[in-house]
């Protein structure tokens, strides 16, 4: 979600991001959101006559003609930093303003756009549509955001055809997903040299792209200058937004005050007090500065050696960590197209039991069509959903970044929705002294189990770049045990029903029929006293002799960014794949100055064209991925799940099919990105996330 702060934070500063919004949002209510969409949908209506558009360095403004007055939207943005291939890509609201003054024709500074729309569109349209769809029968690219947010494929006849995501034929093969600054990146090529041919001395433009089933979102492109500009009406709203802002911030002081600092408490003593002192600890270990590693004018060339011995690799594991090796067989499943298919279709299918254990279970339409789908399940097998309060809430209480269907009502409570007229049966994490369950683990029947990046709601279905990987064999039984411990812990009982439910042992593995599939698999937690994710890690990166290569938006703890400076002295080559646009602010400011750290050490640093919100680790053929991001929460306070394995034929697809084609698809950076004080003091803050 635009403006939603990282996980991390979402878990320690809950009730801040709670009393802000609502202020944020009041400040516009409603009614003038939802005055700006009605007269932006009649304004821009096929019929209607075109807006005239001026711009101005990062300010642009529409003026349309009615017969009866003049009505003016406009937008301000702030120019990314961050490099990228091609165009500059950048985005903005517009706002219904009626105190614009007169048209600034001819004022200095001012620049009228060439308007693409009607007639001129439909003709650009026929041939962005010929271009940009893959020439080969039955295969289909998803383009977010513009041409409708939809799937371009061609037919068996070669026919180009456009339809919405998830209506495409079965047989269609997706080639690739591309976001919304790869999107705008083809369209603004294909413009180019289309609009060179039919206005050869114009090189603004405005495209007005139509949308009759949400609205029209124009495309502004600049071709001296090689920007474009993606433009959004100010939709963003919900019809019943001051009740529910009034709703989040009370669930919020409830969840903060009254659940994690009261019952809690009450039925967790003993944990809460560990998790105290735990929390003490890690504070102390945040706060020892270690020395930044000075970085040299010459890097060593690199090894290409045969990497570290696997074998005596898992053996440092078991030793160092405390964890053993299962057998298991894994499935990647890139973006939310490739995931939510897969889990829908295994909860229509459960014929025992569904258990969810979510950090984010929120509130939009993705979320309520998993919830309805798990509700009506419920009536006819076991269905349990563990969800962290807060993160919830405070996901809850932000709009979404891209617009809800028509009519969707957004419910005041997903605890409250899920149990109401339905045998679902919904426990929170309570946060005690703030901790988090960041986990996100899917579980089914006992035989199937997904884990990965992706929460319950829109960015992570449409939005983000994301990954999950879905396991089958002996450690889904794992899983499901851990499951069972932690649904233990949520309830009445707290501590004492975690106890007995200890005690009783692992379950049975049930009787599995062996699988070619299956390979050693490791299970990597971070738990309040066990923290092994962390410590293979680092122990990966400093054994590392051939490459690394690392994906992962929130890379703020400093002994791994060391850690990666130092192997690549070793002459080992180390990539890292962050993301150009970052969900809140903090982030990005800090990726800039991680960026630069990294580049000066001889590291390969790439920006993901969009928010990439995939947390992956590839040494030397160990694969290691999960909910884990590599901050300080992740590694040491909150509680994560994580699988590794040093299996070849997956750590093979995992640096072709992630990898691989996410360096392809991103910007390596070549030169240092201009920093400033606020950059710096960012990353000092985020050391502690």
């Amino acid at each position: 979600m635009n403006g939603l702060a990282t996980a991390r934070l979402r878990a320690l500063a809950p009730l801040l991001l709670l009393l802000l919004v609502p202020a944020c949002t009041s400040l516009r209510p409603s009614a003038t959101k939802q005055q700006s969409l009605n007269e932006w949908r009649s304004l821009t209506a096929a019929t209607a006559p075109a807006p005239q558009v001026f711009l101005k360095g990062d300010t642009i403004r529409f003026y349309f003609h009615t017969a009866t007055n003049a009505i003016e939207f406009s937008a301000n943005w702030r120019r990314f930093r961050i490099p990228s291939k091609g165009f500059k890509v950048h985005s903005a609201t517009l706002h219904l303003d009626r105190r614009l003054p007169r048209m600034p024709e001819g004022e200095r500074g001012w620049r009228q756009a060439t308007v693409i729309a009607g007639e001129e569109w439909r003709r650009l349209a026929t041939n962005l549509i010929a271009v940009l769809t893959p020439s080969l029968p039955g295969h289909g690219i998803y383009y977010q955001a513009l041409l409708a947010d939809g799937v371009l494929f061609r037919d068996a006849q070669g026919v180009p055809r456009q339809v919405a995501l998830g209506e495409q034929p079965k047989d269609v093969v997706l080639d690739h997903r591309c976001s919304l600054d790869e999107t705008v990146q083809r369209v603004g090529r294909v413009a180019e040299a289309s609009l060179a041919q039919t206005h050869p001395t114009n090189s603004l433009f405005l495209i007005m792209a139509p949308d009759v089933s949400r609205f029209t979102q124009p495309l502004l492109v600049e071709f001296k200058q090689r920007r474009c500009l993606w433009l959004s009406p100010n939709a963003l709203y919900d019809p019943a937004e001051s009740r529910l802002d009034l709703s989040a911030t009370a669930q919020g002081l409830s969840a903060l005050f009254l659940e994690a600092h009261g019952l809690a408490l009450l039925k967790n003593p003993v944990s809460s007090a560990c998790r105290l002192g735990d929390l003490a600890v890690q504070s102390f270990v945040r706060f020892v500065r270690i020395p930044p590693w000075k970085p040299s004018t010459q890097f060593p060339p690199l090894a290409q050696t045969n990497g570290m011995d696997l074998e005596h690799w898992e053996q440092w594991l078991d030793h160092f960590t405390g964890t053993r090796q299962e057998q298991g067989s894994l499935q990647l499943l890139i973006d939310g197209e490739r995931f939510f298919p897969r889990l829908t279709q295994a909860i229509a299918q459960a014929t025992n039991h569904i258990y969810f254990d979510v950090y984010i279970f929120d509130k939009d339409d993705v979320a309520i069509g998993i919830a309805d789908q798990l509700k009506q399940r419920s009536s006819q097998i076991d269905v349990r959903v563990l969800f962290d309060r807060l993160g919830s809430i405070a996901a809850g209480a932000v709009p979404p970044a891209t617009p809800l269907p028509e009519n969707f009502v957004t419910p005041a409570s997903i605890y409250s929705y899920l149990t109401t007229d339905s045998r679902v049966r919904a426990r929170a994490f309570l946060n005690p002294w703030l901790s988090a369950d960041h986990s996100k683990v899917y579980l089914v029947d006992g035989s199937r189990a997904w884990l990965g990046g992706m929460n319950l709601g829109r960015e992570y279905r449409y939005e983000w770049h994301d990954l999950m990987v879905e396991l089958q064999g002996p450690v889904v039984t794992s899983l499901e045990d851990e499951f069972r411990r932690e649904w233990a812990y949520a309830g009445w009982l707290g501590d004492l029903g975690y106890l007995r439910e200890l005690a009783r042992g692992p379950h049975p593995i049930p009787p599995f029929s062996g699988s070619d599939d299956w390979v050693p698999v490791r299970l990597l937690p971070t738990k309040t006293a066990w923290k092994p994710f962390g410590t293979a890690v680092l122990g990966s990166l400093r054994h590392a002799k051939d490459y690394i290569y690392l994906e992962n938006p929130y890379l703020f703890d400093k002994r791994t960014i060391i850690a990666l400076a130092q192997a690549r002295n070793r002459g080992v080559d180390v990539r890292v794949i962050l993301p150009r646009i970052n969900d809140f602010e903090a982030a990005a400011r800090s990726n800039v100055v991680i960026a630069n750290y990294l580049l000066q050490h001889g590291v390969r640093v790439f920006f993901y064209p969009g928010m990439t919100h995939v947390k992956a680790l590839l040494v030397d053929g160990w694969a290691c991925l999960g909910s884990g991001n590599l901050n300080h929460l992740s590694l040491r306070v909150c509680q994560e799940h994580n699988v590794a394995t040093s299996s070849p034929a997956f750590a093979a697809r995992l640096k072709q099919d992630l990898f691989e084609d996410d360096f392809q698809r991103s910007y390596e950076l070549k030169e240092p990105i201009p920093s400033d004080l606020v950059d710096f003091l960012a990353d000092l803050v985020l050391e502690g996330f």
